[in-house]
């Protein structure tokens, strides 16, 4: 990040400016908020104007080393979670990386619910690659825990200064630098229930004093191995039928397999041939016939789906810093993350319905596993069956992912004629491949061996049938994906003029980047071979872009001042657009401080929204058709996923927003401080996803509606000629959708006791109540998803009406105590799917508490123990239908349980 040479002098104030964080006496004004005068001059995320250690003109907030350990935070996603400007369905955890290739292995941060293509994530206040698989983002999973010194969130949109693409925000990751001496760290941690169980090792070494010896290098390695947790080992997660309460993730592909009669009906050769083969005999509890499904089979799964993913994660973090003089200072830094995930969920789903191709499995009436007397019954004896079986037999599919990520920045910074100079150049790149480990088959070798009537879907097979089977197994690279960032950036500040109320400071500063995107996919993925998988096409593109920006620092009076700052951005695609940003910073009386700030924003499309070609796929399950279903109540038309169309669209237009935010902090007492904002974001023309749900909602009949043009449709049946054809794809391209407006109040509380004999307690608290989240429908509707669950693609997930952080840290002597809360209040869940009858509901208030226990009474030495989800409270039932996990919303729900940890920590200085 951008600083003086005062900042270099300062190690670690940073986080001081963008937080009330109960300053020292030294540096304290009266009633906490420290004095204007204050010499110690400091620059924090959102500005590069050095300023003065205190409350700044814009609200950030600062997630400290020692918070980010007393809460015994492990991962970047981890951290992010605290931060309650994130809405749950803003961001992409690792849970939601579950399933599928789509986002295998990626977490991405974001602010204000508007997914985390609209956040700006840095490393030390520089650009990191996109993540290759994702629309735009940076992986968090390649940010080390352990290697952050603090994290800085400006939570009031775009930034003038780091890009004005951030229109959701910036989320900079401080990493350490300058550590010198030794630091060895282990942990331990395992749920109370099966599965889960996590061990992680941490090094750090540094040498060398800058004051001294004039260069400082240092090095830190990090590992983690992470267990699995499979669906089958938490009962919230095992069950895919709950009539009572609306669930029902259950398939028609199935074990026994199913047949579509000739009246378009499914019913199983196993049923009871005097009842119309009502009651079949299943496979219970892995397929049973419903209360809605009396004559089929319904696949409910076999429980090995992962709801935490099984990962191996490694990190390498390095800095070089020589000091060359007094005025300036060459440094090199680097960070490298290796993490490996292995993804499962149940077998293959074999039929005309999941067959991209529009394959079929037709068992030839020569087959000796056709059963004669049921086709005899419904008039199709002789004619191959259409079935729908699930390969049961072949085992669960299963992806690794890896994912690599390199970052190395190379620069200079001093003072030069006067002039507070930062220059760079960086170069980022993320790579990512996914690998079918077990359980996919090739359309083109399956569908021929079924269609022979070797394989029997009614029953058991022999050894020797699921040899033939295994022979259309697609095991190996899927596809490869690579990202690259490589950027110049130089910034120069300096205290132009002495005016009457303080010194006129000025910033000015100039970048170029050049972003990078290919994925290569194996050729059967390409065309839509690989069965239950999406056809991924391979694309490369690149981009250009430059931008000037500068900031000026202005004291109007001796308790005013303003901020002004403008920048130009430039892309060798999308043109020039210009931005600019004005905050406000009012001391009326020393207790008090009043703040606000406008500005504006423009993101240009990422890359694979450019290049990426159109390519099928299939929407989440549990969807029906509102016009056919009712009437037909076929699983072709009910509860079921259909043929989408996906990728990217090359007549995307920018996004563009505007800003608002209005504040203050107040300090009573140099012990508490008391912080407020509101922020509001304004978008036109957002680039994102409909929901097939919401799509299928405004078409109800079918043909008349505002999404009716997104549902493509076959031939009018003849057995229902007054109702329009069967979905045959739904169009879910990205698109600009009109507006969105966001709008949130921000809270932030801290209080530290005098210390006493009994210790000393510290409290930490942040919260957001999200006012509305306005959503531009296909109609012109505007609707708010807070306080109900968004299917939007991309970010589903609900939008509470709050959330909350809450951190108490209580210390004596050598011991200490930490109580975390994380909440968030109840919504409405998902709902129901058009046609499908069922009712809404409501999702429960959550909240986690984790509780720490540290000890330092040996020397160099902290023994740590802690209990995360002390009270074991299982997430609360939701009938989502977005993710692969089934009860619950992964988006803000950990499914671990309670889950005890230890950890030692030895350092040397």
């Amino acid at each position: 990040m951008p600083r003086s040479l005062a900042t270099l002098r300062s190690p670690g104030l940073g986080a001081a400016l963008a937080l009330l964080a109960l300053p020292s006496p030294a540096q304290d004004g009266p009633g906490g908020i420290p004095a204007a005068e204050d010499p110690i001059r400091v620059t924090v995320t959102g500005t590069n104007v050095p300023a003065v250690a205190r409350e700044t003109s814009l609200p950030v907030q600062v997630i400290t080393r020692e918070e980010i350990e007393q809460a015994n935070l492990q991962s970047a996603a981890q951290i992010a979670a605290t931060i309650s400007a994130t809405m749950s369905f803003s961001g992409r955890n690792e849970a939601q990386g579950v399933g599928g290739i789509a986002q295998s292995g990626f977490a991405g941060g974001a602010l204000r619910g508007l997914g985390y293509q609209f956040t700006l994530v840095l490393i030390n206040g520089r650009r990191v690659a996109n993540y290759p698989f994702v629309a735009r983002g940076a992986d968090l999973n390649g940010i080390p825990a352990a290697a952050i010194e603090r994290v800085e969130v400006l939570k009031d949109g775009a930034s003038a200064i780091y890009g004005s693409d951030a229109i959701g925000g910036v989320i900079n990751f401080i990493l350490r630098e300058n550590f010198r001496g030794f630091e060895g760290y282990a942990q331990y941690s395992a749920p109370e229930a099966d599965g889960g169980r996590a061990g992680q090792f941490t090094v750090a070494a540094g040498w060398g004093d800058l004051a001294v010896q004039r260069f400082n290098a240092n090095v830190l390695v990090d590992y983690q191995d992470i267990g699995a947790i499979e669906a089958r080992e938490r009962s919230f997660a095992a069950r895919a039928y709950i009539p009572e309460q609306g669930l029902d993730r259950t398939s028609i592909n199935a074990v026994p397999a199913n047949v579509r009669t000739s009246r378009n009906e499914f019913r199983n050769p196993t049923g009871n041939p005097s009842a119309g083969y009502a009651d079949p005999t299943c496979a219970p509890p892995l397929s049973f016939a419903t209360a809605n499904s009396r004559y089929a089979c319904r696949w409910s799964g076999d429980g090995t789906t992962t709801i935490v993913i099984p990962s191996e994660r490694l990190a390498i973090v390095g800095a070089l810093t020589w000091q060359l003089d007094r005025n300036h200072q060459l440094f090199v830094n680097g960070n490298y993350a290796r993490n490996e995930f292995d993804l499962a969920e149940g077998p293959a789903e074999v039929s005309r319905l999941t067959s991209l191709n529009r394959n079929a499995f037709l068992l030839p009436a020569s087959s000796a596993h056709y059963p004669r007397e049921f086709a005899r019954a419904f008039g199709i004896d002789g004619q191959p069956l259409d079935v729908y079986w699930t390969a049961a037999e072949l085992g669960p599919r299963r992806i690794a992912t890896t994912s690599e990520q390199w970052n190395t920045v190379a620069g200079a910074r001093g003072v030069l004629a006067g002039w507070g100079y930062d220059a760079a150049v960086t170069y980022s790149r993320s790579d990512a491949d996914s690998s079918a480990a077990g359980g996919y088959v090739r359309e083109s070798v399956l569908f021929p061996i079924l269609n022979r009537g070797a394989v029997n879907p009614f029953g058991q097979n022999d050894p020797s049938v699921v040899d033939l089977l295994s022979t259309a197994r697609f095991d190996g690279l899927l596809r490869t994906g690579r990202s690259t960032t490589a950027s110049f950036d130089v910034t120069a500040t300096k205290d132009v003029v002495a005016l009457p109320a303080g010194q006129l400071a000025m910033a000015t500063g100039f970048t170029f980047r050049r972003e990078t995107i290919e994925q290569d996919s194996d050729p059967a993925l390409e065309r839509g071979d690989v069965l239950n998988l999406p056809s991924t096409p391979s694309f490369e593109g690149s981009r250009n872009a430059w931008a000037v920006f500068a900031e000026a620092n202005v004291p109007l009076v001796r308790t005013l001042e303003a901020d002004v700052a403008v920048r130009y951005d430039h892309y060798d695609d999308f043109g020039g657009t210009t931005n600019p940003r004005l905050s406000l910073r009012w001391q009326p009386v020393p207790t008090l401080v009043l703040r606000g700030s406008a500005g504006t924003g423009f993101l240009a499309p990422g890359l694979p929204g450019t290049y990426e070609p159109a390519s099928n796929g299939f929407t989440p399950p549990g969807l029906s058709d509102p016009a056919r279903c009712p009437v037909t109540q076929s699983s072709q038309d009910c509860n079921r996923s259909f043929p989408n169309l996906r990728g990217g669209n090359p007549a995307l237009k920018p996004v563009t927003s505007r800003q608002w935010s209005a504040g203050g902090v107040w300090a009573p007492t140099r012990d508490l401080s008391i912080g407020i904002d509101y922020v509001a974001i304004l978008l036109d023309d957002r680039i994102n996803v409909f929901s097939a749900q919401d799509i299928l909602a405004q078409c109800p009949d079918g043909t008349n509606g505002p999404s009716c043009y997104l549902v493509g449709r076959g031939a009018v049946e003849p057995a229902h000629p007054a109702l329009p054809g069967p979905i045959v794809e739904i169009d879910q391209r990205r698109t600009n959708l009109g507006t969105a407006r966001t709008s949130a109040i921000d809270v932030r509380i801290q209080y530290a006791a005098p210390a006493a004999d009994w210790g000393r307690v510290r409290v930490n608290f942040t919260g957001t109540y999200n006012i509305r989240n306005e959503q531009e429908q296909l109609d012109g509707s505007q609707v708010d998803q807070v306080n109900r669950f968004s299917a939007a693609g991309g970010n589903p997930g609900v939008s509470p009406h709050w959330r909350h952080y809450l951190l108490v840290t209580w210390s004596s002597g050598p011991w200490s105590v930490s109580l975390a809360d994380n909440y968030q209040s109840g919504t409405n869940d998902q709902p129901p799917a058009p046609g499908s009858g069922a009712a809404p509901r409501k999702i429960d208030d959550y909240d986690l508490w984790d509780l720490g226990v540290f000890y330092t009474g040996f020397r160099g030495w902290t023994l740590s123990a802690g209990i995360k989800n002390l009270f074991d409270r299982d997430p609360p039932f939701s009938v989502q239908t977005q993710s692969v996990q089934v009860g619950y919303d992964p988006s803000y729900a950990d499914p671990r349980g309670r889950l005890y940890w230890a950890g030692v920590r030895y350092t040397f200085r």
